[in-house]
C-alpha cells in the first residue's frame, strides 16, 4: 500500500552557488560525508547535490511535512546501489517517523539537467 508520495524541483544554479559560498556551512548541514564525496566526484557537483537535496524534500512532502520544528536534513541519506540507482536511508527522527506510519520501503527516482534537478519519493508500507 502506497503511505505517501513526494516530489521536488531544485535549480541548479542556486545549488551552486550554496555549495561554493565559502563562508556558508549549508553543505555540512544538510549533506552527510558519503553524499558530500560522491557529488564532489562528479564533473558537475551542483547537479548532484540539487538532485540529493530535492529527494531530501521529497522525503519530507511524502512523510505529509511530518517534519515538524527543527531540521533533520541528515536524518535523510541518498546513497546509490552498485548499479548505480538511488536509495534513500532514512535515520534518526526520519526513520522514527517512517516506522511510525509503517514505511516499509522507500523508492526514489532523481534525474537533473544543466539547470535542473528533480526527485520523487514513494512511500510503502
Amino acid at each position: 500500500m502506497i503511505l505517501g508520495t513526494g516530489i521536488d524541483l531544485c535549480e541548479v544554479s542556486r545549488m551552486g552557488a550554496k555549495v561554493q559560498a565559502p563562508a556558508d556551512d549549508f553543505v555540512a548541514q544538510v549533506f552527510l560525508p558519503g553524499e558530500i564525496a560522491y557529488c564532489g566526484a562528479k564533473r558537475h557537483p551542483a547537479e548532484h547535490f540539487a538532485a540529493r537535496f530535492a529527494a531530501k524534500e521529497a522525503v519530507v512532502k511524502a512523510l505529509a511535512g511530518a517534519a515538524g520544528e527543527g531540521s533533520f536534513w541528515q536524518d535523510i541519506e541518498i546513497t546509490n546501489e552498485q548499479d548505480g540507482r538511488p536509495v534513500v536511508r532514512l535515520h534518526g527522527r526520519a526513520k522514527e517517523m517512517a516506522d511510525a506510519l509503517g514505511v516499509r520501503r522507500v523508492f526514489v527516482s532523481l534525474t537533473h539537467t544543466r539547470d535542473l534537478a528533480a526527485a520523487t519519493v514513494v512511500l510503502e508500507g
